[in-house]
């Protein structure tokens, strides 16, 4: 595999310590602390002959030349190559000196090299480097570019070529933790010759793009060159990798890995006991023995593992292999139809890069090594050329702008198009099937305007399909529980289906889904089925209504599959999710942006509630939305309120893991999540040391096995990875993968009882071999993992190269309290990643510096997407940039293309569906305007006496507009329920405020009292400082230990008065918020004012909706008086009205008729039933169905 990192001013003194000064006197494998100790050799790669030539006449070095220390220093930190040429200007401090290409060989081919004779060490050797010089060879063809000025327009930057890349290579052949492990530290210069003789700055980001194809081909060259001159065997390629047959056994790879074998050292050290944070820090970071160890130790412990003996029989089995065994076979080159298949199975939209890294991935083993790169490249443009491969972004070709880099032109495939079509057709295609959705209404705390609102289109919708696009955090689950009792009362069934089986089985709890399932389950055996056979199988027919959580994790495959199914079932179907969260894992998506684009009723949630702090839940609504601008600011908040955090990966591991255990103290739920499994499994680790020593469980007691060689205790956090539909709960459901559970009790036999963490708190009891293959440590989790989870407080270690935006997002908003990003910026030499006996404290920057980091992260988008949104995307963009640069261009690059013919086909459609769309909508609103109140008849009077709800308190002003204006009855009534809850909101508010105002009064005190003592503190500590500095050089000299404590001194309080004064301004913020809460808080007589206002709406909205709901003689009164109303509303004068004072007689004798027109419903004796008394609030809001 190939990784990079980025390189800094003491990387190359770092690299430099791991060179033994004495190995020609101790010969190239004499001794080794960690590995090899060989110095720097140069390297020089160029796409042709001539090119490398020059360059190396330029630097003064060619190809396998050793370079001293002092030289390689020059080359990176002073930009001067070894000829003493200069390559311009030397890299500042936070400047990028190079990059550090790291080639790692599978651990099996390790191992050949470790327990093999020096002839096998000769033949890993020799492929190592042809694989890294084939690898090299492919980054100098296609990410050796430079940004600079054209030479037509000063303004405009594009990208050339550089003549060729360079740098110094370090091998090293064992791990820090002294193991077998091949790899090389390729250093590339940050500073490259270009054809015009001038030294430019490498375009990073090419690299970084073609990093992974390059790596593939590593693998790929390896594999073939081992197999001729080896003659191995190989296991199965996964994800571009592959070990070797015989040497692939999970216990074999297990015992030489440095991570787990630094964590059972780390165990074995330590105990079941937990010292303290400090402690565990040390233990980690000082792992590195400061020895040499001479190759025949090293070579006696690899013997002296338990699978030592297993693995050298099988390395000097290979002795007996000969290269004409496995060389010049017959192979079969992968078609490139084969190429094109593999890669949409994973991506809808992709580079020529992808397309390189497949096909490297699908080589066959036999092909003369020399030979792969160039029929991987044959391929790849025969897959162009052809037009297999569909360009999506012409205008990004390096042929037509040399402003793009080669990664910028995204392709497709043509059956990835047609699914999307289809599926758009499928969802978007007019059913009728909504139903009556006046029911859902806002009830206050449980469902919101905006949730309502939603809710009612997505209900009434007479699509097919319909999209609601919910943030995190944003009430998703009670707005469709609203629209479930909607469907209930036109006879539907809701089917919930999600990715996930705890995301399902939370639908069916919840009470949003009538039965649940996962789509894996639902469509199981169904591969041979034709939708309508699989619609019978499913039970789903005219009445279902189909609900999908969590659809962004949906694989286009599998939308399309259920949308057909739908259809043959003539049913409808919801997908529910956010396309800013993560999309399916290995497999094609991004279909629900696109159908949220083309449904015109497609609804979005736009209010967040799970975050308490309302800058946090703006900060996460900014980070979603991808706009640099918001990135920046919500990067910005989070730095200013101490959530953002970077460092060295031990230091962030240990941060992350000390400020969750301080949240657990204060008897809060709190989550630790990691971008990498390797992660997860060392904070779980560690986590449980904790749960350790504060009693939380017994590592004493009885434990018992799960996977990954964890040991589980009473009082664990547990998590299931695995769905096992024949373990039930004692609350009836199944035990599903991602559930998280407590051990309660561990039986004798391995089982074990558990209770699970979520509101249900079930118990069930899990089997021996259950646990032991498919339960782990819970305390941690992936970020896939914690999507869905809602916690007090998250605690998120990442590394930089590891996350994008929704990596960051998805975490960040799992807390309702609190939620940490810590992000691990590894440098080399850091402790948890460096050689040799250098050792490096724990690192940790400023919040500025991993505010920049959060920003840089945000910015990547790995999230799939469908052509058609690309396409839509590209074409604006390229649109834009013609008017905002007066860019003429000769002719349209998407003009003649397969997309451009068949986007221009979608947007008709799409237009046509927009204008239908809001024409009926238009029809509908004047429809609503123009129909006048229905007038009863006699016999609806007659049939209103029967009836049980009394319009008697309708006022009589309320009463006229119902007549003049019924249209605005209900927009009025919105618009005063609105204003009530935002009322009464306040008001909640102020009298929190209240209470709470005392202690943040005290708090803030506290504070400024701390904050001053820490400002004594470092003014005395500042003073000492200048005292030590101040003294004469000798006594310095003798005495530089104190004069370097004083200084850490220093450091130490000024970071603490920093914390402590933005802890200082936070407490003064959060008082003001609280006085400003208090003095704007509305009066009780306006909150009653406006709640009376409100039910006299409430009533007359229920009248217009059911004009015969009315009774008894009060109710014969209120509609002869709407009758007359109704008769000439042109008159605005009641006594000019014809036939009023005879009704007025009749239903009130000879009062006053302006007494009567104000109140038309006086209280009389004579009343059959009397008014109903309504329940005080929320009971009031749930009796009416609000």
């Amino acid at each position: 595999m190939l990784t990079i990192g980025k390189m800094h001013g003491e990387s190359v003194a770092y690299y430099e310590s791991t060179v033994d000064a004495c190995v020609a006197e101790r010969g190239p494998d004499g001794y080794y602390s960690e590995d090899g100790r060989r110095p720097a050799t140069a390297w020089v790669v160029s796409p042709s002959s001539r090119l490398e030539a020059s360059v190396s006449a330029f630097l003064g070095v060619e190809s396998g030349d050793v370079v001293a220390g002092k030289q390689v220093a020059k080359w990176f930190n002073s930009a001067q190559a070894p000829s003493g040429k200069s390559l311009g200007r030397r890299p500042g401090a936070s400047g990028v000196p190079g990059f550090d290409l790291t080639f790692c060989a599978p651990k099996s081919v390790s191992l050949v090299w470790g327990f093999g004779d020096s002839s096998m060490k000769k033949i890993v050797d020799e492929a190592h480097a042809q694989a890294v010089s084939a690898a090299l060879s492919y980054l100098s063809e296609h990410a050796g570019y430079t940004r600079k000025a054209s030479e037509h327009d000063p303004n405009e930057m594009i990208l050339a070529r550089v003549s060729g890349l360079s740098g110094v290579k370090y091998e090293h052949k064992t791990s820090r933790a002294g193991d077998p492990h091949v790899h090389s530290h390729v250093l590339l210069s940050n500073r490259q010759l270009c054809p015009d003789g001038k030294s430019r700055t490498l375009d990073s980001k090419s690299v970084y793009h073609e990093a992974r194809a390059a790596g593939m081909l590593y693998q790929s060259v390896l594999r073939s060159t081992l197999s001729k001159n080896l003659g191995v065997q190989w296991a199965e390629v996964s994800n571009g990798c592959a070990e070797i047959a015989g040497l692939d056994a999970p216990e074999v790879i297990e015992a030489y890995s440095t991570r787990m074998r630094e964590i059972n050292d780390w165990k074995h050290e330590n105990g079941a006991d937990f010292a303290g944070a400090s402690r565990m820090g040390q233990a980690i970071t000082r792992r590195v023995k400061d020895t040499d160890t001479p190759m025949e130790e090293l070579h006696a412990r690899w013997m002296a593992h338990s699978v030592g003996m297993k693995v050298y029989d099988t390395v000097a089995s290979f002795a007996q292999n000969t290269a004409s065994e496995s060389a010049h076979r017959e192979v079969t080159l992968p078609s490139p139809a084969a190429v094109i298949n593999a890669v949409i199975e994973q991506r809808s939209t992709f580079t020529r890069a992808d397309l390189v890294e497949k096909t490297a991935e699908l080589m066959p083993v036999g092909i003369a090594p020399e030979a792969i790169v160039g029929h991987v490249e044959a391929i790849v443009d025969q897959i162009i050329a052809e037009e297999l491969a569909w360009s999506v972004n012409p205008d990004m070709a390096r042929s037509h702008s040399r402003t793009a880099r080669e990664g910028s032109q995204r392709f497709t495939a043509e059956a990835v198009v047609e699914e999307v079509n289809d599926g758009i057709d499928l969802a978007t295609a007019r059913v009728n099937r909504g139903v009556d959705a006046s029911s859902i209404r806002p009830i206050k705390d449980t469902l919101s305007v905006d949730q309502a609102r939603a809710m009612r289109a997505v209900v009434a919708s007479h699509y097919r399909a319909s999209v609601v696009v919910a943030p995190a955090g944003a009430g998703k689950t009670s707005s469709l529980k609203a629209a479930r009792q909607a469907w209930e009362r036109a006879g539907k069934t809701v089917v919930g289906l999600a990715p996930t089986g705890k995301a399902a089985d939370v639908m069916v709890r919840e009470d949003v889904a009538h039965t649940s399932a996962t789509i894996a389950k639902a469509l199981v055996g169904t591969r041979e089925m034709t939708p309508k056979q699989i619609a019978l199988k499913l039970g789903w027919d005219a009445s279902t209504v189909v609900v999908v959580d969590e659809a962004g994790m949906v694989a286009t495959p599998d939308m399309a599959t259920l949308l057909q199914v739908t259809a043959a079932a003539d049913a409808r179907i919801v997908f529910v999710g956010d396309p800013h969260q993560y999309s399916a894992v290995k497999a094609r998506s991004g279909m629900l942006a696109t159908l949220a684009y083309e449904l015109p009723d497609s609804v979005e949630l736009t209010e967040v509630f799970r975050q308490k702090h309302a800058g946090e839940r703006l900060a996460s609504q900014l980070l979603r939305n991808g706009d640099e601008t918001d990135t920046a600011r919500a990067a910005q908040w989070y730095a200013d309120n101490n959530r953002l955090h970077a460092g060295s990966s031990t230091a962030m591991l240990m941060d992350a893991l000390t400020s969750w255990a301080k949240d657990k103290d204060k008897g809060l739920e709190s989550l630790l999540v990691a971008s990498t499994r390797e992660d997860v499994d060392l904070l779980n680790r560690l986590a449980q040391q904790v749960c350790g020593d504060t009693g939380a469980i017994n590592p004493l007691g009885h434990q018992v096995r799960l996977s990954s060689g964890h040991q589980g205790f009473v009082g664990d956090v547990i998590l299931t990875k695995r769905n096992n539909y024949d373990l039930l709960t004692d609350a009836g459901d199944i035990v599903r993968n991602g559930q998280r559970w407590i051990i309660q009790d561990v039986h004798e036999d391995g089982s074990m009882t558990a209770r699970r963490m979520d509101d249900t708190h079930a118990t069930a009891h899990l089997p021996v071999d259950y646990v032991k293959d498919h339960v782990q440590l819970g305390y941690a989790s992936t970020g896939h993992a914690a999507q869905g989870a809602t916690v007090d407080t998250c605690h998120v270690v990442a590394g930089l190269g590891q996350v994008d935006r929704a990596g960051v997002y998805v975490p960040l908003t799992r807390g309702r309290y609190e939620n940490h990003l810590y992000l691990m910026d590894t440098r080399a030499g850091d402790p948890d990643t460096g050689h040799g006996s250098l050792l490096v404290e724990e690192r940790r920057e400023t919040p500025e510096y991993a505010r920049d980091l959060l920003i840089n992260a945000a910015k990547r988008d790995r999230a799939d997407i469908t052509p058609q949104q690309l396409w839509r995307d590209a074409r604006a963009d390229f649109e834009l940039a013609k008017l905002s640069s007066n860019l003429v261009v000769d002719e349209d690059p998407y003009a003649g293309t397969h997309m451009a013919a068949i986007m221009a086909q979608r947007q008709s459609m799409r237009r046509a569906r927009l204008e239908e769309f809001y024409q009926a909508t238009r029809e509908q609103r004047a429809a609503k305007k123009k129909k006048p109140a229905r007038a009863l008849t006699p016999e609806e009077i007659v049939e209103a006496s029967l009836k049980d709800r009394p319009l008697a308190d309708i006022p009589g002003w309320l009463l006229e507009q119902m007549v003049d204006a019924p249209h605005t009855v209900v927009e009025t009534y919105q618009a005063t329920e609105q204003t009530y809850h935002v009322l009464v909101d306040k008001a909640q508010q102020a009298e929190e405020a209240k209470q709470h105002l005392p202690g943040v009064v005290a708090t803030l005190e506290e504070l400024q009292a701390k904050k001053c003592q820490v400002e004594q503190g470092f003014t005395a500590a500042r003073a000492e400082l200048e005292t030590e500095r101040s003294k004469p050089g000798l006594v310095k000299l003798v005495r530089g230990g104190k004069l370097k404590e004083a200084q850490f001194q220093v450091d130490d309080l000024r970071e603490q008065l920093v914390h402590t004064t933005r802890e200082v301004e936070t407490a003064s913020a959060q008082l003001r918020d609280y006085q400003d809460m208090i003095a704007t808080a509305p009066t009780p007589e306006q909150v009653g004012e406006q709640e009376n206002k409100l039910a006299h709406y409430r009533r007359a909205v229920e009248a217009l909706d059911n004009p015969a709901a009315v009774a008894t003689e009060d109710q014969w009164r209120s509609h002869a008086t709407w009758e007359v109303l109704r008769a000439d509303r042109t008159r605005r004068d009641p006594q000019e009205r014809p036939g009023m004072k005879e009704v007025l007689r009749a239903a009130g004798g000879d009062k006053d008729l302006s007494t009567m027109l104000n109140n038309p419903h006086p209280s009389t004796p004579t009343r059959l039933q009397p008014p109903v008394q309504r329940p005080s609030s929320p009971e009031r809001d749930r009796g009416y169905g609000l």
